[in-house]
Order: structure tokens, then C-alpha cells, then sequence
């Protein structure tokens, strides 16, 4: 919810402010869409700083024609709940606008804000029953049919079986270093009983050192073949000899060996459910958007076509 109520705060910020006939940028059935609104939108794909730094006509262009899209859509998402009777709750509006005005350290600050933007807490209170509006349809159409109960997560993990097996894997603790002798001082160190995690720590080269060189587990066919082969013989806990890989001398302990295996269903439940809804919701969101824009008249007004270079 603070989410929202933040993404409400900017629009309100911008947004329902007069507008001028250039300001205009599009229309959908006749309800105009600002400049304004189109900044707001630009600034949630991508940060204002990072929107003006080493960006080209073309992406820029790119940018807009993303944001004027996303607007249309809420345009007729909002449009549709209307339509279908939808009742936004009013407490709840009115909690949200107040929560706006306590941002305001005075109530002449907070007066001031609106006189600047030609705003009224009535235009207020109506921007955050828009987006409240789109949250109720939203949920109604996409939210709610996209849930998946335990049958058929269960059922689509029974067809797909073979997504859910894992090959076998290997958790290291590994030591790399450009330098032989180095290799065999730490090699030493280890036969005389000194700790690998502390070693890989203090006197490892790679990137793993930050990790004491625990490598985590990583599947078979992802690491060179040579490491692979030295750990796919050794037992849990034996630490190899030296092994030279590509100018580098490594020494690896294998700390454990997991068996190709099928992931248990109660294990990727959690996962798996959310990752089938959110396809779900993407699925009816496209849907429902073509068909709110099949029935729809929209009119785009700023030219977004990349300018054609002189001959």
C-alpha cells in the first residue's frame, strides 16, 4: 500500500494541473492525457537522472512512446471500471488524502502546494480514487481469476516433471592463485591442519575469497572440466592437490556432493505458484487491454517517430 500511495503522491505532484492545447498528448474517448502526466510516467521507467545522461533522440523517443502507452492503458483501465460500476471506498480515499496533507509541515504549505499546481483536495481526493478505481478492476479481472489453488499447481508439477529435475551438483571450497609457490605454501598449511575457509580468506585470488572460497553449489557441465573431474572422485571433506587451470593454481576441498534428483514438490511450491500466477496476470492483462483498445477510440498527439536524418 505505501507503494501506491507513493506512486499517487507523484502523480498528484504533476498531474491535474491546467493545460494548454500543446500540452496535450493524447486522448482516449475524448478524456485528454497532459505533458504532465507524461513525465510522471517517463520518471517511473526510468530515473530522471539517468534520462538525461547519454540518452539519444531515438531512446528518448523510445522512453515516450513506452510511457504514453502505459498511460493510455490506465486511461481505459479506469475507464472500464467505471463503466462497470465499480465504487471506490470513500473512507479509505479520504484517509489517503489526509495522509497526503500530513507530508505538509503547515496547513499554509500545504495551501500554498495546491494554489501553485491549480489544484483543489477535491482533484486531490479524485486522483487517489483513479488509481483506487484501477486497484478494484485490476484485482477483479486479473488479480483474482489468476489464482491458483494446490490441485492444479500440483497437477501442472506432475506434467512437467522433468522442468523439476536438478543435474548433480557440487558445493567447493576453493583456492586460487598465479603463482605456484604460493599454491604449495598453502597447500602445506592445509596438510599441517590450518583452516581452508580462513586460507581462502586471507591468500585466495578470486572472487570467492569474500566467501572464504565457498563456491556454493554449481551444477554439473558449469565448471572447467578439470575441476569437475578432480571433485566428481573426491570424498566429502578431502581437499585435492594442486591442479593447474588456465594459468591458475587451485586447490579445492569438496564440502559436498548432491546427486542428480527430482526437487520435491513442497519445496518449489512456494515458487512455482507464484511464478504460474504472474504469468496468468500477464496473460490477462494483454488480453484485457486488447480488448478495452479494440472498443476504444485513442488518439496519440505527440509525434514520436525518430526524425529521418537529411540526404
Amino acid at each position: 500500500m505505501l507503494k501506491v500511495i507513493f506512486v499517487l503522491f507523484t502523480l498528484i505532484t504533476f498531474s491535474l494541473t491546467a493545460y494548454a492545447d500543446e500540452d496535450v498528448v493524447a486522448k482516449v474517448n475524448g478524456t485528454v492525457l497532459t505533458r504532465a502526466d507524461l513525465e510522471v510516467e517517463v520518471d517511473r521507467i526510468i530515473p530522471r537522472m539517468s534520462f538525461h545522461r547519454n540518452v539519444t533522440e531515438e531512446k528518448r523517443k523510445n522512453y515516450y512512446k513506452k510511457a504514453i502507452e502505459e498511460m493510455v492503458n490506465r486511461e481505459l483501465q479506469y475507464q472500464d471500471a467505471l463503466t462497470k460500476g465499480i465504487k471506490a471506498d470513500q473512507q479509505k480515499i479520504d484517509a489517503q488524502a489526509e495522509q497526503f496533507k500530513k507530508r505538509f509541515i503547515t496547513e499554509k504549505e500545504y495551501t500554498a502546494f495546491l494554489e501553485k499546481r491549480k489544484l483543489s483536495e477535491d482533484m486531490v481526493k479524485k486522483q487517489f480514487e483513479k488509481d483506487m478505481l484501477i486497484q478494484l478492476i485490476s484485482t477483479k479481472i486479473i488479480t483474482e481469476p489468476s489464482k491458483i489453488n494446490d490441485d492444479e499447481l500440483k497437477k501442472y508439477y506432475n506434467d512437467n516433471i522433468g522442468k523439476f529435475k536438478q543435474p548433480e551438483s557440487y558445493r567447493l571450497r576453493l583456492i586460487s592463485v598465479k603463482e605456484e609457490k604460493k599454491a604449495q605454501d598453502i597447500l602445506e598449511k592445509l596438510k599441517q591442519g590450518e583452516d581452508i575457509e580462513q586460507l581462502a580468506t586471507t591468500m585466495s585470488e578470486d572472487a570467492y575469497r569474500v566467501k572464504g572460497g565457498d563456491t556454493g553449489y554449481i551444477h554439473k557441465g558449469r565448471m572447467h572440466p578439470e575441476l569437475e573431474d578432480t571433485a566428481s572422485k573426491m570424498k566429502i571433506g578431502e581437499i585435492s592437490d594442486i591442479l593447474k587451470v588456465q594459468g591458475m593454481f587451485y586447490i579445492i576441498k569438496l564440502e559436498d556432493k548432491k546427486p542428480e534428483h527430482t526437487v520435491p514438490f513442497d519445496e518449489i511450491k512456494v515458487k512455482l505458484k507464484k511464478e504460474l500466477e504472474d504469468k496468468k496476470a500477464r496473460e490477462a492483462k494483454e488480453k484485457w487491454i486488447a480488448e478495452l483498445k479494440s472498443k476504444a477510440k485513442i488518439e496519440i498527439l505527440m509525434n514520436l517517430e525518430p526524425e529521418k536524418s537529411g540526404k
